[in-house]
């Protein structure tokens, strides 16, 4: 069986730990109110969400949301040493425009053929 081919059995997995899994920030646990909306993993080269997408109810507070990710992997590259905050921003910033360009032209695409 390739990678490919994997059986996508979806079994809970909620009381297990990958040896790859981040640690909640530390806020998390002097709020009693936070949630978690989002986890992320590159899985077999692709992009893999675990997501309450429906958490803000509205897609622009999304938007806010991952501009304030771009900010922070940006800010954490710099002190990282790479690249300062403002020059990663303005990578991150290109990149994201040019893909999410792209994913608008495939779903106009995919809207057209229906």
């Amino acid at each position: 069986m390739s990678e490919h081919d994997h059986d996508h059995h979806h079994h809970d997995h909620s009381h297990e730990t990958h040896p790859h899994q981040l640690q909640p920030p530390h806020e998390v646990f002097h709020d009693p109110k936070a949630g978690e909306v989002m986890r992320a993993w590159i899985t077999n080269g692709h992009l893999s969400l675990s997501l309450h997408a429906m958490a803000f109810g509205k897609a622009d507070v999304w938007g806010h949301i991952l501009a304030g990710v771009a900010q922070q992997v940006a800010a954490s590259m710099e002190e990282m040493g790479h690249s300062t905050t403002s020059h990663n921003l303005e990578v991150i910033r290109k990149t994201l425009a040019d893909d999410l360009a792209k994913a608008a032209a495939q779903s106009s695409v995919l809207a057209n053929k229906s």
